[in-house]
C-alpha cells in the first residue's frame, strides 16, 4: 500500500512538472502485475522512486525512453559492475542521497507555509516527525493518512450540519 501511494504521488509530481497527465489506473494495474510476477520469480516488490523520477525530469527526460534507459543503466550496474560498486564508500552514497533530497524538496513550501490550511501543515509536520522518530516510512504514511482522514471527516461534518 505504501509503494502504491508513493507511485501515485510520484506520478502526480511528474505530471505537474511536465504539464501532462498520466493514467493512474494503468500505473496501479501495471505495478500490481509486475510485483506479483516478480514474487513468483523470487524477486522483491517495487514502486516508482520519487528521487529518480524527479532527477530524470529535471535532467530533460520527457519520454518513456528516459525511464527505460535509467532502468537499463541501473540493471547493468547491479549485474555487471557490482564488484566496482561495492568499493564506493557508504558516506559518498549518503552524500548523494542528501543532495537528491535537497534538490527535490520544494523550498517554497516552507516560505509559504502560512498560505496553506492549518490541517495540511499539521499532517505534513506530524508525518515528518513520525518518520524521523521511528525510522519507518510506513508508520509516517499511516499517521499522515489517518490524520488526513480525520480532518476530512471533520470538514465534511461541518458542511453537513
Amino acid at each position: 500500500a505504501v509503494g502504491l501511494l508513493e507511485s501515485m504521488m510520484t506520478a502526480t509530481i511528474v505530471d505537474d512538472l511536465t504539464d501532462t497527465t498520466s493514467d493512474k489506473n494503468r500505473e496501479c494495474k501495471g505495478q500490481g502485475v509486475a510485483n506479483v510476477a516478480s514474487g513468483f520469480l523470487g524477486g522483491m516488490a517495487g514502486c516508482a522512486m520519487i528521487g529518480q523520477s524527479i532527477i530524470n525530469v529535471k535532467s530533460g527526460g520527457r519520454t518513456r525512453l528516459s525511464s527505460f534507459s535509467a532502468g537499463v543503466f541501473l540493471l547493468i550496474m547491479v549485474v555487471f559492475i557490482s564488484d566496482w560498486l561495492k568499493v564506493i564508500p557508504m558516506a559518498a552514497l549518503v552524500a548523494v542521497m542528501i543532495m537528491v533530497a535537497i534538490g527535490t524538496f520544494n523550498w517554497d513550501s516552507l516560505r509559504n507555509i502560512r498560505q496553506y490550511p492549518l490541517s495540511s501543515n499539521i499532517v505534513m509536520i506530524v508525518t515528518v516527525i513520525v518518520v524521523v522518530a521511528t525510522h519507518n516510512l510506513a508508520y509516517g504514511v499511516l499517521v499522515g493518512v489517518l490524520l488526513s482522514a480525520l480532518f476530512f471527516a471533520n470538514k465534511i461534518e461541518r458542511y453537513m450540519a
